[in-house]
């Protein structure tokens, strides 16, 4: 990288425009330019401290310890001074030394590390290895040197902005130096520095429009966005708030920022202009105003003995302001570097303390404390921890592991002999020679603990064992556990290598071993009281204690003995319960108070065995060794595969054998010590971000065509074949064949051309044309041909398949470097050629197999045209490809798509298109809401639920065409447009808008210039007599109405005057209904459509059809009619019922569906199924077969497969249920192959692309791919569709070759949340809409628009049907009440009494939730005192986020949480209570939050009702893919 690469756009610190010389940005963030003369005039520069540092540098100590000096075990010569270093390496010397520094410290004078801003207060040198910024071809100067001591360091700059990773440089009198890898000691210093670099670099991404960033975006995007960017990096130990460190350095952001400003073009926004960075600068300096009234003054050792209080503390009038803010800034600085020290100290700390050895316990002196010997007996129904936490992630650290609750349990040694938790290490020991295992009945957390003070210790929250639901289970053997005590509550928690489990109430055959360690539990309770009671803690030593101890009364909680040796010996004996928790106190007086100490050595002196504890925790999956493993049948074991045809069985089976998990997985194996320390230092490392979407596999690279034959080569060696073409061009002449080395080219093949050595695959082009410019120079014009693993099918691609892309460029014919055989594809459709195909492709593959084997090289093919910018894999478009007439149907393409996004104006100034539409005066359109931010309103500060800063588009109606001047070039900027606005009732207040239509606008007479580009498309302005129904198609129209005029100064609405022209009706049925014709036709017309449109509309199979919410949004929009349905379970299945009576509902397995269709149909050969599946579909009776949908029968296939196994909302995701449903997908595929439908439709939760390392969507889409489908896929936010709730789902579309693939619906509410992208490679993102930060044509839909006419209920309300007692009120509340009288389903789960207590202490105020309960105990009605806050929430909350929106409620003015299948207040979503009430919401409430109308009825207790409700797909964003899916059968027709 040379001096002029670094000064781009962004990369400021250095500018060699001027006279060669060079501008540096200085750590202060001015510029100010090196005088010439200065380097002749050293006297000066303020030196003194470097010249001491240099001249004696040899006699101080460095304190740099052996790992600094990494690269002297190659033997880098050492040089004396920083001028011999640069002379003995090569670089840009014009006009500075540019060169690499490498195994850097940066030190003061005396040597000691400082992290670089400290060069703001003090001196800087600089000791490392200096390098060649780029190789050289000198030998002699292209190896390193070390120097040591040299510098000043004068000043520091941040580049790499347009390239996407920080280069810090740092310049010195004489160099300038591009700063690598620090050493070793000197990583955590340099890191806080590098992490804030990369910060700056990855905001500049956000907000620059050139790298496809968004300068409009919301503060709470962004710093979502940089989370998620940042969190890859091993500088941010697990669990430290990534959004804290943004916030925190907003200002040294946005000085960074703003400086970039200086270089940046005339046209280009301003950083220094953002809104986004001006917040973000702010809530800094609120953030730092906070931490100085807050902080405790501590002593900061890095740099002497300053403290951080002593600042303040110091006489302001002593010294001028200089040198306070001087004093200032270092105290920031040293703030800053404690806090990542401090951070970095926290890296990998257990919860569990932090020594070196642990002292193991002796099973033979704690006997006498524990029941005489039992054994277990295993529950047949028992299963095996490893298929309910079949874990697919890798997950190595044991932080990361799932989290569930145990309940009825039992601990037992290998002989199933029951044994003591206590013999187990409470932290991960090496050489561990005990081995425990575990049963039990595991369950959601629900956020129980024992109650020290119960006799009975009985659950605080948990119910009896047999009525926890939950699914038995043994466990793998346990590694650690731990005991967080709070108060009067314990919490209990195991780990095996698989889970964590907390512990509920044990079963009654182990209750006698837990007793023991409850009693410890509250003996050390007991002892920390007595500790925190004294004035003086030293005073009292640990034969105190135990005598004070030994004082305890029977009734006591913590009695053991009046004998003081009994007690001595029991706390010694179990004192490792003891030691942990006072190893976690927070307290240090108590932490390291005699008692402590003292109960240590009696410990050590009773020659306890020592455990190492271990420095790198690593969870290791090896056989589940548990007895009961051996004693449960196999049969209870055993899962049902999916019944599947031979296609996906096939394609499934051979990716396994392929790609199996075990070869896929990283190796986990025992580390050695060395090894063990190389990681440690290896995680200290500074890497680069990743994206968390979708994992694919990077593709190659296509490099620029390089021809390394054409050097040798002759005319006789590329030369054209046969004659040319018919003259097309007067410059070019087109030819069709070509003979490059002897190869022959022609235009309709492919070609490999020569690319970088770098690359390992050589780009494959397909020849649209080739011709010879008018200089002989001979040229191919080619589109770029991916192979399927560069694609997002990575590996699941077929090796042998390749993919048209729209990508072309012109190369020389020269740089082909060999032809390749492509044989097109275009596979015969329908289910009746399936068996032809299959055996067509049991031949190919043979053919295949034998060239492989003969080692020839592989014939590819081709069937598809895929475009990554549309998440597409579309047919070939066979009719356009190779012309080679110079005509090329992606470059046409492309042109078209820049013609339509350019701007033509009309002479008369009365009419421009844009963007494809055309604009005439008087038309109305939508503008972005930023271009009128002068008005905002909005200062509320509680975001979690709520869309805050979202706004919808402006309606505005064009009055008249501004041109520019001559001079000006027409474009969407310089063309200024004279509007009229008309506001919403948003725009008024809340209120308003909840009381008006959402449709509804009132006329202004506030005129507004604009630029054309802030016209976002149109609509139109009715009268209200004008309309369609209220129903969900009205909003697709993009149709308003107008009644009145606003005044936005006074606030006046007033009726709106005769004479104010709105768009006119264009329906002659509104017309003649308006004029009250023809209304004996007006019920009778709709029925007459219905029917002849249902004879029109797809033929559906809904299969994993839940309650029906996909077939009921797809059937409004009247593309599809349900046939026939299946669903396995039954309460859901009979909702289907109620809601489509019109259906064949199957309440079945899929699995024996198909493999009863397929029985029918004669086609038994191509099923592949089980005995259970097989005998089950005989059972069918012959009614129920002949129900059954046949081939060529069914036109649409949908349905969601079970998301259970994927959805991250599901914190028991690895059931064995779950792990059967996962593999559904196979059967919902086969149905796709079997039956052949023109369309099909996958749902599933976002999860669904990631799940399994993204191989399973990847599979689905080469599935769909190898029968012959068109494919699109993408990710949609079910809150831009109309429903006030976020929900985020994944949707695959496919479409036969036949017909028109359909696109994604536009997002028509403005809803908060980034754009959902998948990422297909490392360069490239998809996300098939839009996000809605930047406006939709519609606001969105609030909880109080869904329920706020609701009638109050109080908590287990039951009653089925009430009356409304309210009108309908909101726009959304009229829509989904439709006809109903009566309402039913508000029913409200019932909560015991201790949560029913904690929802009324909960405020009713936006984001209230558990952390505002206060810290006190609560008296139940059984008389026990428990404490009001679920104490495992504190204690584990900074490890979960603050464990935010548990017992939440919801905000009238914000949206509901994703919906789930069983609300509670300490589930995943635990935003579950009423904003005014005190009860969980209700089932009808969580059915309008999904968009279902009030006639939708749901089957089942309240349980199946809530789940029904949960795992469907909202309607209105069923409605909205209906509706383009409708488009696409149109299109064709």
């Amino acid at each position: 990288m040379g001096m002029k690469e670094i000064a781009s756009v962004g990369d400021v610190a250095f500018d060699n425009s001027k006279e060669n010389e060079p501008s540096i940005k200085t750590s202060k963030g001015k510029q100010k330019k090196r005088d010439r003369n200065e380097t002749n005039a050293l006297a000066s520069r303020r030196m003194p401290k470097r010249a001491a540092a240099c001249s004696d540098f040899k006699e101080k100590n460095l304190r740099l310890s052996e790992k600094d000096h990494l690269v002297d075990t190659k033997r880098v010569p050492i040089v004396e001074n920083e001028i011999a270093a640069i002379g003995l390496t090569t670089g840009h010397d014009d006009p500075r030394p540019n060169r690499r520094l490498i195994d850097f410290i940066f030190h003061d004078e005396d040597g000691k590390a400082q992290p670089v801003e400290i060069l703001e207060v003090t001196d800087l040198f600089i000791t490392g290895v200096i390098l060649p910024l780029e190789p050289s071809g000198d030998p002699s100067k292209g190896k390193g040197v070390r120097c040591e001591g040299f510098g000043r360091i004068e000043t520091w700059d941040i580049s790499g902005y347009e390239d996407g990773e920080p280069t810090i440089w740092i310049s010195t009198e004489l160099g300038d130096y591009d700063c690598g890898k620090p050493a070793a000691s000197y990583k955590k210093i340099y890191g806080l520095f590098y992490e804030k670099a990369r910060a700056c670099i990855e905001v500049y991404k956000k907000l620059s429009k050139s790298l496809g960033g968004n300068p409009d975006i919301a503060l709470d995007e962004l710093i979502a966005s940089l989370v998620r960017s940042m969190s890859g990096s091993k500088n941010f130990p697990p669990g430290a708030s990534i959004k804290e460190f943004i916030i925190s350095r907003g200002e040294f952001i946005y000085n960074q920022l703003i400086g970039l400003d200086i270089t940046s073009n005339k046209k280009d926004q301003k950083f220094s202009d953002l809104p986004v960075l001006l917040t973000l600068r702010d809530e800094c300096k609120k953030h730092m105003a906070y931490a100085q009234e807050t902080t405790i003054p501590v002593n900061l050792s890095s740099v002497g003995s300053l403290k951080i209080g002593d600042v303040e503390k110091k006489n302001e009038s002593e010294k001028p302001d200089s040198e306070e803010d001087e004093d200032a800034k270092l105290a920031r600085l040293l703030q800053e570097e404690e806090e990542w020290k401090s951070m970095n100290q926290r890296k990998g700390r257990r919860q569990t303390g932090s020594n070196k050895y642990y002292i193991k316990i002796n099973e033979d002196e704690i006997a006498i404390d524990y029941p005489l010997p039992a054994y277990y007996k295993p529950n047949n129904e028992e299963t095996d921890e490893y298929i309910i936490f079949d874990n697919d992630m890798d997950v190595t650290d044991p932080d990361q592991l799932p989290r569930s609750m145990l309940h009825n349990w039992s601990l037992y040694n290998s002989d199933s002999r029951l044994v003591s938790l206590e013999l187990l290490p409470m932290k991960p020991c090496d050489d561990i020679d005990v081995t425990i295992f575990g049963s039990g009945i595991v369950t959601d957390d629900d956020g129980s603990g024992f109650c020290l003070d119960a006799d009975d210790q009985s659950s605080s929250a948990s119910s009896e064992a047999q009525d926890v639901g939950g699914i038995p289970i043994y466990l793998s053997s346990i590694k650690e556990w731990m005991i967080e005590i709070g108060a009067s509550m314990v919490f209990i928690s195991i780990r095996t290598d698989m889970a964590w489990y907390r512990l509920g109430k044990p079963s009654p055959l182990y209750a006698p071993w837990y007793e023991t360690v409850m009693k410890t539990a509250r003996l050390t309770v007991s002892i920390i009281t007595l500790l925190k009671e004294q004035s003086r803690v030293a005073r009292l030593s640990f034969a105190e204690i135990i005598k004070r101890v030994a004082e305890f009364g029977k009734d006591h909680p913590a009695f053991i003995s009046s004998n003081t040796g009994m007690v001595e010996r029991y706390v010694v004996v179990h004192g490792q319960i003891l030691l942990q928790q006072f190893v976690e106190y927070p307290d240090n007086t108590i932490r390291n108070c005699p008692f402590v100490t003292g109960l240590y050595d009696k410990m050590v002196t009773r020659h306890h065995t020592k455990w190492i504890v271990k420095k790198k925790i690593v969870t290791r999956r090896g056989a589940n060794l548990n007895p009961v493993a051996k004693m449960v049948p196999v049969a209870k074991r055993k899962l049902m595969p999916a019944t599947t045809t031979r296609l996906i069985n096939r394609i499934w089976g051979e990716f396994y054998s392929n790609y199996s998990p075990e070869e896929s997985k990283e190796e986990v194996v025992e580390l050695k010590e060395e090894e063990v320390l190389e990681e440690e230092e290896e995680s200290e490392e500074i890497v680069e971000d990743q994206e968390e979407s979708v994992s694919v596999e990077k593709p190659d690279k296509t490099h620029k065509a390089r021809g390394n034959r054409k050097l040798d080569c002759s005319s006789q060696d590329i030369k054209w074949e046969g004659e040319p073409l018919p003259k097309t061009s007067a410059r070019e002449t087109f030819y069709k064949q070509a003979k490059v080395f002897g190869d022959l080219v022609v235009v309709g093949g492919c070609v490999l051309i020569e690319a970088d050595e770098s690359v390992e695959l050589p780009p494959m082009y397909f020849v649209e044309y080739m011709f010879e410019k008018s200089g002989g120079k001979k040229m191919v014009h080619g589109r770029l041909m991916l192979r399927g693993s560069q694609t997002v099918l990575g590996i699941a691609a077929n090796e042998r398949e390749v993919f048209l892309t729209e990508n072309c460029l012109d190369f020389e014919l020269g740089d082909v470097k060999q032809s390749v055989q492509i044989e097109f594809r275009q596979v015969p459709w329908g289910y009746q050629q399936r068996k032809d195909n299959a055996i067509n492709d049991k031949i190919d593959q043979t053919n295949a197999e034998e060239r492989k084997c003969k080692g020839l090289p592989l014939e590819y093919y081709c069937k598809s045209y895929y475009q990554p910018d549309k998440g597409a894999f579309i047919c070939l478009p066979k009719d356009t490809m190779g012309s080679g007439t110079g005509v090329c149907f992606a470059c046409k393409t492309k042109e078209a798509e820049k013609e339509q996004k350019s701007l033509k104006v009309n002479s008369s100034k009365t009419c421009f298109v844009y963007e494809g539409a055309e604009f005439n005066v008087e038309d109305f359109f939508y503008v972005a809401p930023r271009y009128f931010a002068e008005d905002e309103k909005d200062s509320e500060t509680f975001k979690s639920s709520r869309n805050v800063g979202l706004k919808p588009y402006v309606i505005c109606q064009l009055l008249e065409i501004v041109m520019p001047k001559a001079s000006r070039k027409v474009d969407p900027e310089s063309v200024k447009i004279k509007v009229r606005r008309y506001f919403r009732p948003e725009d008024i207040s809340a209120e308003k808008a909840y009381r008006s239509d959402i449709r509804e606008v009132y006329f202004s007479e506030q005129i507004q210039s604009l630029a054309v580009a802030a016209v976002q498309g149109k609509c139109q302005v009715r009268r209200k007599n004008d309309l369609s129904s209220v129903n969900y198609p009205a909003v697709y129209e993009h149709v308003f109405f107008c009644e009145h005029l606003y005044d936005p100064v006074s606030g006046a609405i007033k009726q709106l005057p005769s004479n104010v022209r709105l768009n006119s009706m264009v329906d002659e049925s509104m017309s003649r209904r308006k004029k009250g014709k023809a209304i004996e036709t007006e019920d009778d017309e709709p029925v007459k459509q219905k029917d002849e449109s249902s004879k029109k509309r797809l033929a559906t199979l809904d299969i994993f059809a839940g309650c029906g919410g996909l077939s009921e949004g797809l059937e409004k929009s009247g593309v599809s009619q349900t046939k026939w349905a299946i669903e396995y379970e039954e309460p859901a299945g009979e909702a289907f019922k109620l809601n489509h009576p019109e259906a064949s509902v199957f309440i079945n397995n899929c699995n024996v569906i198909l493999s009863a269709i397929m029985s029918a149909c004669g086609d038994e050969a191509d099923c592949l199924t089980t005995p259970e599946a097989s005998e089950e579909a005989k059972k069918l009776d012959e009614k129920e077969i002949n129900a059954l949908p046949r081939p060529g029968q069914v036109d649409f296939i949908n349905g969601g497969p079970p998301c259970q196994g994927f959805s991250g909302m599901n914190r028991f995701n690895k059931s064995a249920w779950s792990k059967v449903q996962c593999e559904m997908i196979l059967a919902f595929l086969s149905f796709a192959d079997y039956f052949r439908p023109k369309y099909f439709l996958l749902e599933n939760v976002r999860n669904f692309v990631s799940f399994n390392k993204g191989q399973t969507f990847r599979l689905t889409l080469a599935s769909l791919l190898e029968m012959g489908y068109q494919v699109r896929f993408g990710i949609l936010e079910a809150g831009a569709c109309g429903v006030s709730q976020s929900r985020k789902r994944a949707f695959i579309w496919a479409a036969s070759p036949e017909e028109t693939l359909p696109d994604w619906p536009e997002p028509m509410h403005v809803f908060a949340g980034p754009e959902l992208k998948v990422t297909l490679d490392s360069n490239t993102q998809y996300a098939a809409v839009r996000s809605t930060a930047t406006g939709a044509p519609f606001r969105s839909i609030t909880v109080r628009d869904s329920i706020g006419d609701l009638p109050a209920v109080e908590n287990g309300a039951s009653l089925a049907t009430m009356e409304y007692k309210n009108e309908p009120i909101s726009w959304f509340q009229k829509m989904i009440r439709g006809d109903m009288v009566a309402l039913t389903d508000h029913i409200s789960k019932e909560m015991n009494e201790l949560n029913v207590i904690r929802c009324q202490r909960i405020p009713k105020r936006p984001g209230a939730d558990w952390r505002e309960l206060p810290d006190e105990k609560v008296k139940l009605s059984t008389g026990q005192m428990v404490d009001l806050v679920p104490w495992c929430l504190p204690n584990t909350a900074e490890r979960h986020n603050q464990w935010k929106g548990l017992f939440g409620r919801l905000d009238w003015e914000g949206n509901f949480p994703t919906s789930i299948t069983d609300p509670q207040p300490m589930g995943k979503v635990g935003m579950c209570f009423h904003p005014d009430q005190d009860r969980i919401v209700t089932v009808r409430e969580c059915a309008r939050s999904q968009g279902f109308p009030d006639s939708y009825k749901f089957a089942g207790n309240i349980q199946h009702r809530h789940r029904q409700i949960g795992n469907a797909v909202p309607p209105p964003l069923a409605f909205a893919l209906g509706r383009k899916l409708k488009e696409a059968v149109e299109k064709k027709c």
